[in-house]
């Protein structure tokens, strides 16, 4: 199996790493940087068996809605118990959605593990795991890929369109595995592509219509955290080219607006406050 794309720095960690793979390991980056993948990899270049736990809903894998229950964990724990020859990889995908019983049951199979059992922990939010579970772990963060990198790739995907390479690069420079999506997936990318011109809107609109954009997202709280993302990301490509105090008042805004959603607050009204 090829090397996933990934930074030139992340890549000799990597290397490193897997010459002497820890009993677990902790993979953590950006949404988008391919830590997915990256976790298959160590498994299939190392483990002789391997498998991956997932968030459910109703007892079904759902990544969007789903957790990882500490019922799935406890059958982890049977499962690891059973004799066997060779390295064992378990993946735990999305590991922030283990609740906190969840996480103590993990802690335990952390504590006892199997013969040959090795863990690798996957998560855009290593903050929201038990320091107990963390500290039980060796880290390795994956950085964004350069940005010649993510030109490489869009090459690679047959990506000719000047226009559509700038658009993508804007949504996920850095980002492989979402600029992958972004290409492979039409439905995908006039999503995100209509998510951006919101941002816009949100930022240079009238009020009128930016009170509408905040009305739209209202029910979204991780569409309306993209949303301030990305009109966080056109800030600073204005300030880039052209600094100044206005703007940059908007983008502690839109980091407060950020913190307070991120938190749990009403989406509405923390847009529309945003914005009048």
């Amino acid at each position: 199996m090829t090397v996933p794309i990934i930074h030139p720095v992340s890549e000799v960690n990597l290397a490193l790493l897997m010459k002497d793979l820890p009993q677990s390991l902790l993979l953590a980056g950006p949404v988008g940087v391919g830590l997915g993948m990256v976790a298959q990899y160590i498994a299939r270049e190392i483990g002789d068996i391997s498998f991956t736990v997932l968030p459910e809903k109703d007892e079904k894998v759902n990544i969007e809605k789903g957790v990882i229950s500490v019922d799935s964990i406890r059958r982890l724990y049977l499962q690891t118990r059973s004799i066997q020859s060779g390295k064992r990889i378990i993946i735990i995908d999305y590991a922030e959605r283990m609740g906190h019983q969840a996480q103590n049951a993990f802690l335990k199979l952390l504590e006892e593990p199997g013969e040959g059992t090795y863990f690798i922990l996957v998560t855009h939010s290593p903050s929201s795991l038990l320091a107990t579970i963390t500290s039980r772990a060796q880290l390795l963060e994956l950085r964004p890929i350069t940005s010649a990198q993510s030109e490489t790739l869009l090459d690679t995907l047959g990506v000719k369109d000047s226009t559509k390479r700038t658009q993508l690069l804007f949504m996920a420079n850095g980002l492989p595995a979402e600029l992958t999506r972004l290409v492979q997936d039409e439905t995908y990318f006039e999503s995100r592509a209509s998510i951006v011109r919101d941002a816009r809107d949100i930022l240079q609109a009238s009020t009128y219509q930016k009170l509408l954009v905040a009305h739209k997202y209202k029910d979204n709280r991780d569409a309306a955290l993209t949303l301030l993302e990305d009109a966080g990301n056109l800030l600073r490509r204005s300030i880039s080219l052209k600094p100044h105090e206005s703007l940059i008042a908007q983008i502690d805004a839109l980091l407060f607006a950020q913190q307070q959603i991120q938190a749990n607050g009403n989406i509405r009204l923390c847009l529309a406050r945003l914005v009048v």
